[in-house]
Order: C-alpha cells, then sequence, then structure tokens
C-alpha cells in the first residue's frame, strides 16, 4: 500500500545560525582557557620551611620567580617575562610608581644561591617595597 504524505514546502532547511553561534563560542571558551592555564607560573621547586603558612590574599601580589639555570647562573621573571636583574630593578620601580601599596611575591628554586634571592630583595627595597612575602613549602612535622 502506498501512501501519499503532504509536502510543504519551505519547511525543508535547518537554521545553522544558532549552531554556529554555539561553536565560536566555544571555539573562544577554549582557545582563552588554554591560554590562562599555559600562562598560570613559571614552574620551580620551591624549598620547603617548617613555619609556611599560606597567604590570604594572594591576588593583588606581583609575582617574581628566581630559577636556577644550568651554568650556576640566575633566571629572573616578573609576571611570567623573563627580564635581567637590571630590567627587573627597573620594572619594580614602574609598577610601584604606579602603585605605591605594591606587594611583592617572591618564589625561588631551592637550587638558586642565597644572592641571587638576595639581589632582588635589595631591588625590591630601593624601589621602597617593604612587603615582600616568600613562596615554600609547608614541611610535613
Amino acid at each position: 500500500m502506498k501512501f501519499n504524505i503532504p509536502h510543504e514546502p519551505g519547511d525543508d532547511e535547518i537554521n545553522m545560525t544558532a549552531m554556529i553561534d554555539v561553536v565560536f563560542l566555544l571555539l573562544i571558551f577554549f582557545m582563552v582557557a588554554s591560554h590562562l592555564a599555559a600562562l598560570e607560573r613559571v614552574p620551580v621547586t620551591l624549598p620547603v620551611a617548617d613555619k609556611a603558612k599560606i597567604p590570604k590574599d594572594l591576588h593583588n601580589r606581583q609575582m617574581i620567580t628566581v630559577l636556577a639555570e644550568e651554568n650556576g647562573r640566575a633566571a629572573y621573571y616578573m609576571n611570567l617575562q623573563k627580564m635581567s636583574l637590571e630590567g627587573l630593578g627597573a620594572e619594580i620601580k614602574k609598577q610601584r610608581a604606579e602603585d605605591p601599596n605594591m606587594q611583592i611575591c617572591l618564589r625561588a628554586d631551592r637550587q638558586v644561591h642565597h644572592k641571587y634571592v638576595k639581589a632582588v630583595m635589595a631591588a625590591c627595597a630601593d624601589a621602597g617595597i617593604a612587603d615582600v612575602i616568600f613562596g615554600a613549602f609547608e614541611s610535613g612535622k
């Protein structure tokens, strides 16, 4: 038995505009999320401290990282940008001029010699910054 189903002209198309919008939004979301995940921090092996405490407020602090290089020297990073010690001092002074209440979080690799950490502390002192905290792991005691 053959049935004739009436066909209404003009209803054959599917509106793809909404689907394309959703695909573009997902694409933008994943691009931004992957970029932010990659920019979190410079990988560093922090030292262990007996009296280490987790700070209550870290989001207003400028991040300075000191990494040990293979040649025994140190590499300096401020907000994920590699720079020399002189450039770091100039950047600290510039940002201190913009924000008089600037705070620093200093993360130093456990293999870095103390003289390189001391140089960063001196650069902070030259800029007039007294609020510096150090990144460390809490010991398991």
